[in-house]
């Protein structure tokens, strides 16, 4: 659509306004009907055939034609001199001389005596134009008050020449009239200079804009512009109301513009601002790489257009943007431009496209790395993690960090491919890393989809892998495992223990059993742990084992934990006062939760002393965030609970906590008790740990005591307590109240009275047969 086709759907329009030194319309038609007053008397004269009058008349006119020639060839000659502008002159010098032959012809007429009509005509010519004067030259009030003063001063003359009664009111009323003309002349004088100098200021403003101003009328016509739009434009100010929007920015800009076709988005721009009186706005690249946005306003006038350099602007954006899509830290793809790519692979795919895979990676003890060296270090790390994947992958290959230590390969190739590229990047990944002068070691485990044989979106592509990667964690870490069906369907048995658990803990489900644990010192039940059970209506008593996990990953561990906490201080209040309650703690409680209020907030609850509680926690949860754990456990010591580090020597850096940590109890991993008795090696270290925690003065508590040559071999080298199977299987609340109140645990000489279900009961002491029947009953 083109401006002028704009215009016509327009229903309101105005004209372009009137430069300040032209006259107003209604002073130039009355101007014409007054300048024709001359030839109105002339005719009159013929006709009357009154020819002193027409000889007057005649000198008249050559005098006025005279002083007009004699004028303009003054001013033509000051304006070659460069002395004055010529229009204003002129037009000034011509007033000024028809002004005074209008005086002069009133002067005549009156002279001679001519008819009352011819008067009258002459009158009316010179009084009226003398009042137009004063509207006309507003803007040139010496100019007026000439004019008025030429034209009333000689009417004043013929009057007073030609005297008669009525003449002193004649000349009074001329002189009023010529003052009155005098202060209008004035007080629009005024007017118009405010005028010019709120227009000189509007300019100024306007040249003062780094933008680019332009100013149209409805046919798209430039109205006026500033200095910038003028030589952006390259168009002269005298030619300014000449200049069209189409040819201006086709001559100017098409050649300057990169894509020169968006000259005519332009043009279209413009006119649909016409047709809906809208806001318009467009961004163009010129060929010299500067991009400057186009905003087109409706005006009462028209319409205006801005332009603006917003180059700047533009490569802060593109900043912004990139800085959107890159990893800060590594300069890698993030997820959502990881996201985006792999979107437009799964969008490719058909029958003849090749196949791709998506490998998650997960970066095995990078969590150790952060926790003791501190997180600088650590991502410093990820630098040169991210430099050996970007050097293993081909150009086509798709890098990504998601967060973390997880990362991201999108692989163009089939399963033999991506096969032989995961095992060299587990191989690469592991290679010992230089950072700060440390030699660190860490590994890397990795999740494999094949598109389209696994999944066809992208979603289910991330989903599939991130299945894989935790089979390769499972396996043991440092390996890589390809998705198959058999894992969506443990995901989804999963999925459905965690719908079923969050419905178990809301129907109160799930029960607490307590295994008891036995000081050998003092050769009877010193405490008992609880153990969470989970009494499925369909599936039965559920082992922790099959839900903790789950548990821990869906963050349902915490109102869990809360719960468990709550019913073992309950059910402990009725046990003898010497008898500790141990309770789990997790990580993830520690992560999402405030333990420290948690654990306040149900012994006062309760009503359990602390000094009866026993926390017990593994290095992984030391490993979470370590100076917040251990601030969490000063404020748990405070309230009087003890600390016990569990599964002490299966983890990577026990003893390294144990120096800072300082627990009051370690519980030595089962895994060395199974072997204690054909193993040298696993006794060798439980003595050189109860070396350890006896010259720290920290209790040894030893897991998984399962027969009597174990129990000798602990009790002979020292250990302070013991639990397992040996003494008791993990019991319900009720039979746990009666089994710790029961004084038939206590035995002579050097054997425990425990279950039936040991195998050498029978040799079993009995303090008295009727209680140890009840006890094992």
């Amino acid at each position: 659509m083109t401006i002028a086709q704009a215009h016509s759907r327009v229903s309101v329009g105005t004209r372009a306004p009137t430069p300040a030194h032209a006259p107003a319309k209604g002073s130039n038609e009355g101007r014409a009907f007054f300048d024709a007053a001359p030839a109105l008397t002339l005719g009159g004269a013929v006709l009357g055939f009154d020819f002193g009058l027409l000889s007057n008349f005649a000198g008249w006119a050559l005098i006025a034609a005279a002083g007009v020639k004699i004028g303009v060839q003054i001013l033509e000659s000051r304006v070659k001199s460069g002395a004055t502008r010529f229009p204003d002159a002129a037009h000034g010098l011509a007033g000024a001389g028809m002004a005074a032959a209008l005086g002069f012809l009133c002067l005549s007429v009156f002279l001679m005596d001519a008819p009352a009509s011819i008067r009258t005509a002459a009158a009316i010519s010179t009084v009226g134009y003398a009042v137009l004067a004063a509207e006309r030259e507003a803007s040139r009030p010496r100019l007026a008050n000439l004019q008025a003063a030429c034209a009333l001063g000689l009417f004043a003359v013929g009057l007073a020449l030609t005297w008669d009664k009525y003449s002193p009111v004649a000349i009074a009323s001329t002189l009023s009239l010529g003052f009155a003309l005098f202060m209008a002349t004035r007080r629009r004088s005024r007017g118009a200079a405010q005028t010019a100098e709120s227009g000189r200021r509007f300019t100024v403003a306007l040249n003062s804009m780094s933008q680019c101003v332009g100013m149209f009328d409805f046919s798209g016509r430039l109205i006026a512009g500033n200095s910038q739009f003028h030589r952006m434009f390259r168009i002269a100010e005298p030619a300014v109301e000449h200049a069209p929007i189409e040819d201006m920015l086709r001559k100017s800009l098409g050649l300057r513009i990169k894509d020169p076709a968006a000259v005519d988005v332009l043009c279209e721009a413009a006119a649909e601002v016409l047709k809906r009186q809208a806001r318009e706005c467009v961004a163009l690249e010129l060929s010299d790489s500067r991009f400057m946005e186009f905003t087109f306003q409706t005006t009462p006038d028209g319409f205006s257009m801005l332009i603006e350099d917003v180059t700047a602007r533009r490569a802060s954006e593109l900043r912004v943007e990139r800085l959107a899509r890159i990893d800060d830290l590594t300069g890698l793809s993030n997820r959502t431009s990881f996201r985006e790519s792999l979107e437009r692979a799964t969008a490719g795919i058909g029958e003849a496209s090749p196949p791709f895979a998506v490998m998650m990676v997960d970066l095995d003890r990078f969590k150790h790395v952060n926790d003791s060296l501190g997180h600088p270090v650590g991502d410093k790390l990820l630098q040169r993690v991210a430099k050996r994947m970007q050097e293993m992958a081909d150009p086509e290959d798709v890098v990504a960090r998601l967060g973390g230590d997880e990362f991201v390969f999108l692989r163009f190739g089939g399963r033999e491919d991506a096969a032989r590229f995961a095992a060299s990047a587990v191989e690469t990944l592991s290679e010992p890393y230089l950072v700060e002068g440390a030699k660190l070691m860490i590994g890397a485990s990795i999740g494999i989809a094949v598109a389209p044989d696994d999944a066809t979106e992208a979603s289910d592509l991330m989903k599939a892998a991130d299945m894989a990667l935790y089979a390769a964690k499972d396996a043991g870490r440092g390996a890589f495992r390809f998705f198959h069906a058999e894992m969506a369907e443990e995901a989804r048995r999963k999925q459905e223990i965690e719908q079923d658990l969050r419905i178990g803990i809301s129907r109160n489900e799930l029960e607490v059993h307590y295994q008891p644990i036995v000081s050998l010192v003092k050769r009877r039940i010193c405490g008992c742990e609880a153990l969470v059970r989970w009494r499925h209506p369909v599936r039965g008593l559920i082992s922790p084992a099959d839900f903790m996990e789950i548990a821990e990953d869906s963050g349902l561990i915490v109102p869990l934990g809360e719960w468990v906490l709550r019913q073992a201080c309950n059910d402990a209040k009725s046990w003898p006062r010497d008898v500790r309650l141990a309770v789990n703690f997790s990580g993830i409680q520690f992560a999402r939760s405030n333990v420290a209020e948690t654990v306040r907030r149900v012994l006062k609850e309760t009503k359990f002393p602390a000094s009866r509680l026993e926390m017990e926690i593994t290095e992984s949860v030391l490993m979470h965030d370590f100076e917040a754990v251990l601030d969490t456990i000063d404020q748990l010591r405070d309230m009087g609970m003890r600390v016990a580090l569990d599964d002490f020597g299966a983890g990577y850096s026990s003893l390294a906590y144990l120096s800072r940590f300082r627990p009051d109890k370690v519980k030595i991993d089962q895994c060395f008790v199974r072997d204690m008795a054909k193993n040298g090696t696993a006794l060798a270290i439980i003595k050189a740990v109860k070396a350890i925690v006896q010259e720290l003065e920290i209790d040894m508590l030893v897991e998984g005591v399962e027969t009597m040559q174990q129990f000798e071999i602990l009790r002979a080298h020292g250990a302070d307590e013991a639990q397992g199977y040996l003494f008791s299987k993990p019991r319900p609340a009720q039979e746990i109240a009666r089994f710790v109140a029961d004084p038939a645990q206590l035995v002579r000489g050097r054997k425990l009275l425990i279950e039936k279900t040991a195998p050498w009961v029978k040799s079993c002491e009995r303090v008295n047969p009727a209680m140890a029947q009840r006890a094992v009953g």
